[in-house]
C-alpha cells in the first residue's frame, strides 16, 4: 500500500461534501488541505448571527437521514449534542435533525483536526507537469497538489475546470436553481400559525420559526423564509434590500394575518441553492484519477447527497492512489 501521507491533496469547499471527503481521507492516512472561501465551514448549513444570541439558519432548515452510513454519522452528532431532533407541532413524516446551536454544528466534529484555510478563495486550478497548481487570493507559491477534490456548486466548478472538457461537458448537464432567503425577527411573537409552512407552488416555498428549533434563543421570535426557485430566478439580481421588501410584502398573505412589529430584517441570496437536474452519479473524475468533482448536486439537493458524494470521492481517491481500483467517471 502507498504511503498516503506523501500524496498532496487539495479539497475545495468546506461544506458537508468537502468535510466528509477530507475527514475520510485523513482517516486513511492522507493529509488533505481544505480551501474555503467563507469565514466558517458548513456551506449551506449556514447560520447568520444578528446580535446577542439572535441567529437565523438561512440555509438548510433541517436534514433527514435515510441511508445507514449517514444515519450512523447523525447518531454520533445526536449523542455528542452537536445535533437534536426537531419535531414541529404541525407534524412531519420523518425525523428532522438540526445542528445545535447552529446548523454547521452538524459537521464541526468532522472538521476537528483538519487543515482548513478559511477566507481563502480558489481563483484557478492549473495542470502542469502532472500536478495541479491551486491559485488563491492568498497567492501561496507552494500550493501544488497531486490530487484535487472539488465540492463547490457545479456552475462554479464548471468555470474553474473549463479546460477539462469531459468534466465541463458533464457539469453542463447539471441544473441548479437560486433561492432568496429572508430573515426576520419580530418584537412580539407571531401567533396562530404553524412553526413550519411549506409549499411547492407558492412564491414563498418555506416559512419556518427559527427560534422554535432546539438550542436556539427565544429572546426574539425569529423566522426564516425561503422564496421558490421560480420567484428567486425572476428576482435574482435584486439587491438585498429590494428582495427583503418584496418578500416581506408577500409574507402576510402567505400567513393569512398581519405581521407583528419588525425588530430586524435581512435577506441573503443563495445563487446556487437547489438541484433541479442532478448529475446522476456520486462524482466526476478525470481519466488520470487526479481530479474529482462532486457535491450535493450529484445525486440531489439533500444534505445526505453531499455526504454520500464526499464519502464516494474519498474511497475513489484512496483506491486510485493504491492502484486497487479505478475511479468512476461520468
Amino acid at each position: 500500500m502507498s504511503d498516503h501521507s506523501t500524496s498532496k491533496i487539495a479539497v475545495i469547499g468546506a461544506g458537508m461534501a468537502g468535510v466528509t471527503s477530507a475527514r475520510l481521507l485523513q482517516s486513511r492516512g492522507f493529509r488533505p488541505t481544505v480551501f474555503e472561501k467563507s469565514r466558517g465551514i458548513g456551506g449551506r448549513l449556514a447560520t447568520r448571527r444578528a446580535g446577542d444570541a439572535i441567529t437565523f439558519d438561512h440555509g438548510a432548515q433541517y436534514i433527514t437521514a435515510r441511508s445507514a452510513p449517514f444515519q450512523s454519522a447523525m447518531q454520533l452528532a445526536l449523542k455528542t449534542g452537536a445535533a437534536a431532533y426537531w419535531r414541529p407541532a404541525n407534524a412531519v413524516t420523518e425525523d428532522w435533525i438540526v445542528g445545535t446551536p447552529a446548523m454547521n454544528a452538524l459537521i464541526k466534529p468532522s472538521a476537528d483536526g483538519l487543515n482548513i484555510r478559511l477566507a481563502t478563495t480558489v481563483t484557478a486550478v492549473v495542470r502542469a507537469a502532472g500536478r495541479w497548481h491551486v491559485q488563491t487570493n492568498g497567492n501561496d507559491p507552494d500550493d501544488t497538489f497531486d490530487i484535487v477534490v472539488s465540492t463547490i456548486p457545479s456552475p462554479q466548478a464548471g468555470r474553474l475546470f473549463a479546460a477539462e472538457h469531459a468534466i465541463a461537458t458533464a457539469l453542463n448537464r447539471v441544473v441548479m436553481a437560486p433561492c432568496w432567503a429572508l430573515m426576520v425577527a419580530f418584537v412580539t411573537p407571531l401567533t396562530g400559525v404553524d412553526d413550519v409552512i411549506e409549499s411547492a407552488s407558492d412564491d414563498l416555498a418555506c416559512i419556518s420559526r427559527n427560534s422554535a428549533k432546539p438550542g436556539r434563543s427565544t429572546a426574539q421570535d425569529c423566522w426564516v423564509v425561503h422564496a421558490s426557485p421560480a420567484w428567486s430566478t425572476r428576482h435574482l439580481e435584486l439587491d438585498r434590500e429590494q428582495a427583503a421588501a418584496l418578500m416581506l410584502e408577500m409574507l402576510p398573505r402567505a400567513l393569512g394575518r398581519p405581521l407583528p412589529q419588525i425588530a430586524q430584517c435581512h435577506a441573503h441570496r443563495w445563487r446556487y441553492a437547489r438541484t433541479a437536474a442532478p448529475l446522476g452519479a456520486p462524482f466526476i473524475a478525470n481519466d488520470e484519477h487526479t481530479l474529482f468533482v462532486g457535491g450535493d448536486w450529484c445525486m440531489g439537493a439533500r444534505v445526505e447527497a453531499a455526504f454520500e458524494s464526499g464519502a464516494a470521492i474519498a474511497a475513489a481517491v484512496a483506491g486510485a492512489v493504491d492502484g486497487t481500483h479505478g475511479a468512476a467517471a461520468v
